[in-house]
């Protein structure tokens, strides 16, 4: 069992991790567009359409990544600052399903990029070098996003296990577990009729001053 502390360190360390390779992917795959709209060979310009939509479609990626996931990561900062709706994209089940679909958008861009970069060399080709290493970065937040899901669908469980619900935040993943238990209640029995003849007679030989009532 991951212990919960551990938990909360993965949730921020990979976030962190996602930002730093959406940020590398952006520079790389830049720099892939921009060859390949400059690119001609033999005083013939070639469009490569194909691989410039499949760039265009992993900048779009990167850029809403680079939108969501720091709001995300710092959401009870900007609620701090005022804005109580960025509390809701800490919901852990929002948070799961943002995860999700993020995996699934950098897989997409992960396969579309490979399929137009092939497996062949690029023969000393600067625009082919760089449309693989945008395609070789693309896949980098793939993986860190599918570990995230995984990490958080466990923080998940922990706080269904410690009886929070769907909209627990996932920073407060042991805070179901830390809540203080009700102290059980205290029995005080002030009635001298509820006692065994044995303590009534303890109870009044050790209170002589009391009158024991005639019986009924």
């Amino acid at each position: 069992m991951i212990p919960t502390p551990l938990l909360r360190l993965l949730r921020y360390s990979l976030y962190l991790a996602i930002i730093g390779l959406a940020f590398i992917e952006l520079i790389v795959d830049a720099v892939a567009l921009g060859g390949l709209n400059s690119f001609d060979y033999g005083g013939f310009r070639i469009s490569f359409s194909a691989e410039k939509g499949a760039a265009g479609y992993t900048m779009f990626v990167t850029l809403i990544t680079l939108l969501f996931i720091p709001a995300l990561t710092f959401a009870n900062v900007i609620v701090n600052r005022g804005v109580g709706a960025a509390a809701k994209l800490n919901h852990i089940i929002n948070e799961v399903s943002i995860s999700a679909f993020f995996t699934v958008l950098w897989f997409i861009a992960g396969v579309v990029m490979a399929v137009y970069a092939g497996n062949g060399d690029c023969q000393g080709s600067s625009v082919c070098s760089k449309f693989k290493a945008a395609t070789a970065f693309a896949w980098f937040p793939f993986f860190v996003f599918l570990v995230q899901t995984i990490v958080l669908v466990l923080i998940m469980m922990r706080i269904r296990g410690n009886g929070g619900s769907m909209q627990t935040p996932a920073y407060e993943v042991d805070g179901a577990e830390n809540l203080p238990t009700a102290a059980p209640p205290i029995h005080v029995d002030n009635d001298p009729y509820t006692h065994s003849s044995k303590d009534k007679n303890a109870y009044y030989n050790s209170n002589p001053q009391v009158a024991m009532p005639a019986p009924a």
